[in-house]
């Protein structure tokens, strides 16, 4: 240990201290703002990552005005090429899907 501490002081000697090259924060992401679209309808809302499936189909309710029961659920990645993941494990965080600010939830009705 002592070594490491010798050898430190002699480079902060010679070359002095640095900077940090970046800042780095490893944190996971409590929340996102994504689009909810529901037919011609668009709204920003903010979702809690760490929630599930069924707790955001409970917190989508007042916004598309159906019944959890009644919705199904699209994430689109703006950042990908693959077409819309639907979100059908009610059980499942939403953090393990990779959502970002800016992201979209397409929500459709249940068809009969």
């Amino acid at each position: 240990m002592q070594h490491f501490d010798a050898q430190y002081h002699c480079l902060v000697t010679k070359y002095g201290k640095l900077a940090p090259l970046a800042e780095i924060d490893l944190r996971p992401r409590c929340h996102a703002k994504v689009e909810v679209r529901f037919e011609d309808k668009v709204e920003q809302v903010s979702i809690r990552l760490d929630q599930t499936v069924a707790e955001l189909k409970k917190q989508l309710r007042t916004v598309v005005q159906l019944s959890t029961n009644n919705m199904r659920l699209y994430y689109i990645d703006k950042g990908s090429a693959f077409g819309p993941d639907e979100l059908k494990f009610s059980t499942r965080a939403l953090y393990s899907y990779s959502i970002q600010d800016g992201d979209e939830i397409l929500v459709v009705p249940k068809s009969k």
